[in-house]
């Protein structure tokens, strides 16, 4: 060992060239050492290690015992060796859990230095409390790395009225931290007889730019005691650490301009990296011992130069650009500097997979390009992960591209951690069904229940008709500030379902209302809703409940077990899982590291989780083989033969520096009072983006949001994309008139779709796209546009469908004429639509239903109650215990409208009715061998009665005609009355004149044969809309009606919106040609005439004008 440091300082523009000095170096012994000490090597992060050992391997044909360290990890190694371990170094985790504690006590907030910040924490807000604190744990970590006089200054009692001084000392008092530590290191051991122990008698530091200077003194220290090799790429082989940008000029009022022959992306853009010069160049913070160097010309004179490596050579010499311009005219074949304008993400990620094939296929390329020479790189990788997996996943006729996608957040690639997320929100939970259901729907949580995905589909139909809203029960409700009331929670409709299962009654019950619609093969996908509910419940009400980091550890451990209890199926799932009770027991730790077992309320877990979840995960794998995807900074300086930059918008690179706010060091850089070695976010991303052009070996291509995608309008690029630009320009002559200027040849604008002829180069060859499955698209958009062909041609029939037993059930009938095409898709296809629920079905029902199926179930609800006797008193908590009535006034009042307008119908129904009881009719005929059965309900020993209220629609006109029809022809004697309002105002009873019996069934044989041949093809038939134009004597007026019905418009419902018309009469509008319209007119003749009259009528369309159409298209 020696006094005399012996520090070796390396010098290149490649890195690659750099890993090959390395070798070189560790391929020599060290005297006296044992062959099994492993060396050590500084990286700065993990993608340097990975690549520095597949560069190494290359070399040795192995890389094996190496010891790999960032600069932070070694120098708490070397504090630990030689001024002992220190129980607590107060990391920014540490800190933020102290700081969280100080600003919660009241003698530290009670200060007069403290109001403010007392004010700001006022309304006992924990999550802002907890974000304060982390922002200024942030802050007190720069101040140790960049300012660690000022925390020392603060720890003998300086500054007695700044609130950060006040805090600082508050969090330290009695602690050492790491300022502390390095100081008293470097003020033993930096100069002087004592050496520092437990170094390594060799250590190498590669590419580890950027550290402050008290690390980088730690690092010399090392030199003192045994030989430390100092690698650091440049990207110039001049000295450019006395640079000064033209804003910094101008600032000290020089010229701007002065020196001409500066090179101007090294000037603007290596602000940053011109610090780390200086400090190392000018021998004020580490001595060098002996420097080396060795650099290649990126573009040499035997070899053909690019535009890339032209601009990257002047960047070299540290010239400007020459007045003698490098090329007349822009170089269409020259490929090497890229510049894309999309409109979206997602065709950014479609144009840089067409861009990398042509590429892969370029045959200029010496070696041939694979995808492992690629890097595509983004400020926010999160934002382009998704498009990542629907582009690069998919086959085209080249094959895939095969790509890993590293550094991006847990809640981007695994679920569990997004369902994690939404379990701390519990306590914020509305329950609401939809809501619930998709939770538990996810993966994770159904694969570990045991649910399919039917189950879930089943489970939201019998929660919604049993009443399942929102909330967990009644008090649950009450905790989200809404009245204590159970109707529509979870609890009122499993309670409908439990007690419909026991009972098979719909009878009331202890006030409940049973619904018996469940199945007995439901009952397992039950059970299983309900045990996760009880967990849910439990921790809904336990998050609720304030507890210390360790009980908030058991408590959160205790949920995943109730909700996992066993290991997921998939390897990626365990290692999520395990990844995540890690880091629930993490939290608790470092809690107690840092003194605080205060209790904490949910809101400071749960943000605690989310920034955890959504940090990058640096595990992920980088360098595999195929491309290489991930964010900026951890891939900067390594050599890509081509880099490609996503994301380089206005705005969101280069990122600006906070405003000072709470950090006294951007003031002071701000201030000009900026020191060798301070960090700027704004200069660190400035030369990021010197770093990654200057590593790019043969393309350097960046995309950006151009154009809006809603209107077009132009988006600007990150400003450094157009600096590059403008000294890109530089290297041409000026382009001559009527051809545009040279900064716009060389951006190419995509078009917003894939398939547009642009993007197969019909303009620009250079956007050529090799998505085959678009280029059909592309060749029929000069083509006429026509609407999509009919589902089933015209004229193209099933086979007809045979009665089973030569019987038919009456229900099927009905149903049949009720939604024709709905019957014809499930019965003949199989295929049953999907029903439409409101986007509000988590939402109570504020009012009673006005109209619809729920108003006429409610109607008629009423109407039963009143024939009977019954008061609404008595009636009203029966049906808001069926989910018929909102709860509160509003019910009330709704019951009391529709008893005003039931009430005139059960007078008149009273008084026919008499005090007889309704009865069940069996009938059956037989209709050319056909035995047409069904039941009739409402039989009376005076008549069969039907009720309606309000006039007679198209689903009434056909449910009663069917009724009258069948009685005809099985010979019932019964009268047929119905009762509503007929045009005068008269509610009946109408009693509608009986047919022969041979009439009837030639009428049912009629609908018969119009069912056949529904079955066949899509019968042009729609209730609503056919009896509209049925049911007037002017058929213009009746024309005009139907096609309001059947296309509505913004604020009517169209009959035509229903799934099963859209499909099976897709692009079949009755009322679009005149073959059409007299078809449905012919249709809708028949067969209300049938069920009104018992035979056809006769209905013509001729000479009457087609309907307008909308300019939308039709709905059907």
């Amino acid at each position: 060992m020696t006094d005399a440091p012996d520090f070796r300082l390396y010098h290149s523009n490649g890195l690659d060239l750099l890993a090959k000095l390395l070798a070189n170096t560790l391929r020599a012994p060290v005297a006296g050492r044992s062959v099994l000490t492993p060396d050590t090597i500084l990286i700065p992060q993990v993608a340097m290690r990975r690549w520095l050992q597949a560069a190494l391997a290359e070399q040795f044909g192995v890389a094996a015992n190496l010891q790999f360290l960032t600069p932070g990890e070694f120098v708490a190694q070397a504090l630990n060796a030689n001024l002992g371990p220190s129980p607590d170094d107060l990391d920014v985790e540490t800190l933020h859990w102290r700081l969280y504690a100080a600003l919660g006590d009241a003698a530290v907030l009670t200060q007069p230095a403290m109001a403010t910040i007392a004010a700001h924490l006022t309304e006992d807000n924990a999550a802002r409390r907890w974000a304060l604190a982390g922002e200024l744990a942030k802050v007190f970590n720069k101040y140790s790395a960049w300012r660690r006089q000022w925390l020392l200054d603060w720890d003998a009692g300086g500054d007695n009225e700044d609130p950060q001084a006040i805090l600082w000392r508050a969090v330290t008092h009695g602690h050492s931290h790491r300022a502390q530590r390095i100081g008293e290191y470097l003020a033993t051991f930096e100069r002087g007889a004592a050496l520092p122990s437990g170094l390594p008698e060799r250590l190498f530091a590669f590419a580890t730019l950027n550290v402050s200077p008290d690390v980088l003194r730690v690092l010399a220290t090392q030199a003192r005691v045994g030989t430390l090799h100092f690698f650091l790429p440049t990207p110039s082989r001049e000295y450019w650490g006395d640079l000064r940008s033209v804003g910094a000029r101008l600032r000290a009022g020089e010229d701007p301009f002065a020196d001409a022959n500066e090179n101007p992306l090294l000037r603007d853009w290596g602000a940053a990296g011109k610090d780390f010069m200086a400090l190392m160049g000018s021998y004020e913070t580490v001595h060098p011992s002996a420097e080396f160097t060795t650099y290649a010309d990126p573009a040499p004179t035997d070899k053909p130069v690019s535009l890339l490596r032209k601009m990257q050579s002047d960047v070299f010499y540290h010239r400007a650009v020459s007045k003698f311009v490098f090329r007349d005219a822009l170089d269409p074949d020259d490929n090497s500097l890229q510049f894309h304008a999309c409109h979206t993400r997602l065709r950014e990620v479609q144009v840089l997979h067409d861009r990398l094939r042509a590429l892969l296929d370029d045959a200029r390329f010496d070696p041939p390009l694979q995808p492992r020479d690629i890097a595509v790189l983004a400020p926010d990788i999160d934002a382009y992960t998704p498009f990542f997996a629907a582009v690069f996943s998919q086959a085209e006729d080249g094959g895939r591209i095969p790509y890993a996608i590293a550094d991006t957040s847990p809640m981007q690639h695994e679920p569990l951690a997004a369902v994690f997320l939404r379990l701390l929100n519990l306590p914020n939970s509305r329950f609401g069904l939809q809501e619930l259901l998709d939770l538990l729907a996810s993966a994770p949580l159904a694969e570990a229940a045991g649910f399919a995905p039917v189950d879930f589909e089943r489970l939201h139909g019998w929660l919604h008709a049993a009443g399942a809203r929102w909330g967990l029960d009644g008090a649950q409700r009450a905790r989200c500030g809404a009245p204590e009331d159970a109707a529509f929670t979870w609890q009122f409709a499993v309670d409908r379902l439990l007690l419909g299962m026991a009972s098979g009654s719909e009878d009331d019950i202890a006030g409940v209302a049973p619904l018996p619609t469940l199945e007995s093969s439901a009952l397992t996908a039950l059970d299983r809703l309900l045990r996760l509910l009880r967990v849910l419940a439990q921790h809904e009400q336990l998050f609720r409940q304030s507890a210390t980091p360790a009980q908030w550890r058991e408590r959160l451990l205790a949920l995943l077990d109730a909700l996992l209890p066993s290991a997921p199926a998939s390897r990626n799932d365990q290692r999520a899982l395990e990844r995540l009770r890690k880091g629930i027991v993490a939290f608790a730790d470092c809690a107690a590291r840092a003194g605080v077992d205060s209790v904490i309320p949910m809101d400071v877990v749960h943000a605690y989780f989310t920034q955890l979840l959504s940090d990058a995960d640096t595990r992920a794998p980088l360098l595999t083989g195929g491309v290489s995807v991930a964010r900026m900074v951890p891939m900067r300086l390594l050599p890509f033969r081509v880099i490609c930059l996503l994301g380089m918008n206005d705005g969101d690179f280069p990122r600006s520096d906070p405003a000072a706010g709470l950090n006294k060091l951007t003031a002071e850089i701000g201030a000009g009072k900026r020191q060798h070695g301070d960090r700027s976010t704004r200069e660190d991303d400035r030369f990021l983006f010197l770093q990654l052009l200057t590593a790019a070996q043969d393309v350097f291509y960046l995309s950006w949001l151009g154009k809006d995608p809603r209107d077009g309008s132009a988006r600007e690029p990150s400003a450094l994309v157009c600096e590059l630009l403008a000294n890109a320009s530089a290297y041409h002559a000026a382009a001559v008139k009527p051809a545009p200027p040279v900064v716009q040849q060389l951006v190419l604008q995509h078009p917003l779709q894939p398939f547009s002829a642009d993007a197969f180069g019909a303009q620009d060859a250079r956007k050529f796209s090799y998505r085959a499955s678009w280029h059909p698209a592309t060749l029929q958009q000069a083509a006429t546009r026509h609407t999509l062909p009919a589902w089933q041609p015209q004229g193209c029939t099933l086979p007809a469908d045979a009665h089973a037993d030569g019987e038919l059930a009456f229900a099927s009938l009905q149903r049949f004429f009720k939604a024709p095409a709905e019957q014809f898709l499930r019965q003949r296809l199989t295929l049953q639509q999907p029903d439409c629920v409101g986007a509000s079905e988590d939402i109570e029902p504020l009012l009673a239903p006005n109209h619809g199926l729920e108003n006429q179930a409610l109607q008629h609800a009423v109407f039963d109650a009143m024939l009977a006797g019954d008061s609404m008193a008595s009636l009203l908590p029966r049906l808001r215990a069926r989910a018929r009535l909102p709860s509160g006034p509003l019910g009330a009042q709704g019951l009391a409208e529709i008893e005003q307008a039931v009430a005139p119908y059960v007078q008149v129904f009273a008084h026919w009715r008499a005090q007889q009881v309704p009865q069940t009719l069996a009938l059956a005929c037989d209709i050319d061998g056909v035995r047409l059965h069904g039941h009739l309900q409402g039989v009376y020993p005076q008549g069969i009665a039907r009720l309606q209220f309000g006039a007679p629609n198209g689903a009434s006109v056909l449910r009663n005609g069917l009724d009258w029809l069948l009685a005809c022809a099985a010979g019932s004697r019964l009268p047929f009355f119905e009762f509503h309002q007929d045009p005068s105002g008269n509610l009946g009873p109408h009693l509608r004149a009986a047919v022969s019996q041979e009439a009837a069934i030639a009428a049912l044989r009629s609908l018969l044969a119009l069912r056949q041949q529904g079955l066949q093809a899509p019968l042009v038939f729609a209730p609503y809309s056919s009896w509209l134009l049925f049911n007037v004597e002017d058929v213009g007026k009746g024309i005009k009606a139907a096609t309001e019905k059947w296309r509505g418009s913004e604020r009517r419902w169209a009959e035509a919106s229903a799934p099963a018309y859209q499909l099976a009469l897709r692009s079949r509008d009755p009322f679009a040609s005149t073959d059409a319209m007299t078809e449905f007119a012919r249709i809708s003749g028949e067969v209300f005439g049938l069920v009104t009259a018992a035979c056809a009528k006769d209905i013509s369309v001729h000479g009457h004008a087609l309907p307008e159409q909308d300019d939308a298209e039709d709905a059907a």
